[in-house]
């Protein structure tokens, strides 16, 4: 499940909000409050949250305590309407904004400025759009951009200590432990570190990659693994003479269930084919069947051996 917002620093403090908060309560509570100045368009905010029932923010009886929204959460609400009706400033725009798949999930964010990132399995990545910045920050996995262009502001993804800045593609940026890959298939990107000059990155043309070191150093440039990428936006694995240490640790990428090699050896088997990722089960079963490999579980893991 994606989570968002998270932010990374305090956000400003707005008087009228909090004031705002503090009547609501005391009011809750059956003290008496005072007017002040800007109450009316306030007000006129708290009036039209009033109309609004718990399916309007996403809630049903069931997540509610008896049936009933929680006062403060509407309040809480109302606070933020009211400050965007005084001070008129989407301060969302200004934070940094955290999005996460858990294992075996994938999911499609829309960005501001028109630009979406699909998610792959067990990615975390953060965004920050302020003025004339666009910058994501994959900390995890694999994601799948496809970046609206604008004019004169870039879009740079950060992986490691690896820059990949765009101004309109579409591109894959996989982060594993020891590199980052990049691949592109749209448009065009410039790779290289986060920290340092021109000369040190590399330009790709569509249907081209390249992996960077962890300190953001450009290898070879390679042929776009487009074909694994249109299979994990599908939720399809292929394997085409793979090993099977490979596949198993592919496989459970996708998987809670994990699959196990408990005999060394059975790690140098090629595996061929095509299996829907997540499905560990029907994995395991075709290895048993293709190589004579015995296959059990314990009902949180597959063991092959």
């Amino acid at each position: 499940m994606v989570r968002a917002v998270i932010p990374f620093s305090r956000p400003p403090r707005d008087d009228e909000a909090d004031a705002f908060v503090a009547d609501r309560l005391r009011e809750e509570q059956g003290q008496p409050i005072s007017p002040r100045a800007g109450q009316d368009q306030v007000g006129e905010v708290w009036d039209a949250l009033g109309q609004l029932d718990a399916a309007d923010f996403g809630l049903d009886d069931r997540k509610t305590n008896s049936g009933l929204v929680s006062r403060r959460g509407l309040i809480a609400g109302g606070a933020l309407a009211a400050g965007f009706a005084v001070g008129g400033v989407l301060l969302w725009n200004q934070r940094p904004v955290a999005y996460e798949t858990a294992v075996g999930e994938r999911r499609t964010i829309a960005l501001p400025d028109g630009s979406r990132i699909t998610l792959n399995t067990a990615t975390r990545l953060v965004t920050r759009f302020e003025g004339d910045r666009r910058e994501v920050v994959l900390e995890a996995g694999e994601a799948l951009f496809a970046v609206a262009h604008r004019d004169g502001v870039p879009f740079d993804v950060l992986s490691q200590g690896g820059r990949i800045r765009v101004t309109g593609t579409r591109f894959n940026v996989y982060r594993q432990a020891g590199f980052t890959q990049v691949d592109l298939l749209e448009g065009g990107v410039t790779v290289g570190p986060a920290e340092g000059g021109s000369e040190a990155s590399v330009r790709l043309a569509p249907g081209q990659g390249v992996r960077l070191s962890p300190s953001g150093r450009p290898g070879p440039i390679l042929v776009a693994q487009a074909a694994r990428i249109d299979d994990w936006n599908h939720g399809r694995i292929s394997f085409v003479g793979a090993s099977l240490a490979d596949a198993v640790a592919e496989m459970n990428r996708y998987s809670q269930k994990p699959l196990r090699i408990a005999t060394p050896s059975l790690g140098r088997l090629q595996v061929d084919g095509v299996f829907e990722a997540g499905d560990t089960a029907a994995f395991a079963r075709a290895v048993g069947r293709l190589h004579n490999v015995s296959v059990r579980t314990d009902g949180r893991s597959w063991t092959l051996s």
